[in-house]
C-alpha cells in the first residue's frame, strides 16, 4: 500500500491540515477549527480515513536555536493523543519559520481589508498553507518523490 501522509501544524485554536502522498507534494486541506477539541480531533479522523492516511507529519515548534520551547509540552501531549487515537506513525518536523514560508508563497491570498485578514485566520487557511509547507520540507528532507 502507498504511504499517504497527513501534515499537521498544530494550534490550541485551529489545526492547519495537510496531504501528499509517494509523489511529494503537499496540498493544504480545510483546517479543523471548531472551538470544542473533539470535534477539532473529529475532523483529523475524518481526513485519516477519507484520505487513508498512513503517516502522520506534525510541526515541532523548536526555537531558533534548535532548542525546545515551552510549547513543545503541549505539541508533545498532542502526539500523544494523535498516537492514542490512529495508531498512526509520527514524525516531528522543525516547524520553524513555516507560517511566514506560508504567507509568502499566498501573496495573491494575502488578505485587502482587516476583516479579510480575520476570516482568513478563523478560516484556518494559513494554518494549513502553513501545514503544507511543513510537509513539503519532510518531503524534501527526506527525498520523498524525486527521481533518484
Amino acid at each position: 500500500m502507498a504511504s499517504v501522509y497527513l501534515g499537521i501544524d498544530y494550534g490550541s485554536k485551529r489545526i492547519g491540515l495537510s496531504h501528499g502522498d509517494a509523489l511529494g507534494f503537499a496540498f493544504p486541506l480545510p483546517a479543523a477549527t471548531a472551538e470544542d477539541p473533539a470535534q477539532r480531533f473529529a475532523h483529523i479522523a475524518q481526513e485519516i480515513t477519507r484520505l487513508r492516511v498512513t503517516h502522520l507529519v506534525l510541526g515541532y515548534p523548536l526555537s531558533l536555536d534548535g532548542e525546545k520551547t515551552k510549547r513543545c509540552l503541549e505539541v508533545d501531549a498532542f502526539a500523544l493523543e494523535l498516537t492514542q487515537r490512529f495508531h498512526l506513525p509520527i514524525d516531528l518536523i522543525d516547524e520553524g519559520l513555516t507560517s511566514q514560508a506560508a504567507d509568502s508563497l499566498s501573496a495573491q491570498k494575502k488578505p485587502r481589508s482587516p476583516k479579510e485578514r480575520q476570516d482568513q485566520t478563523k478560516s484556518g487557511e494559513r494554518d494549513s498553507r502553513a501545514a503544507a509547507v511543513l510537509l513539503q520540507d519532510f518531503f524534501n528532507s527526506r527525498g520523498i518523490g524525486q527521481n533518484s
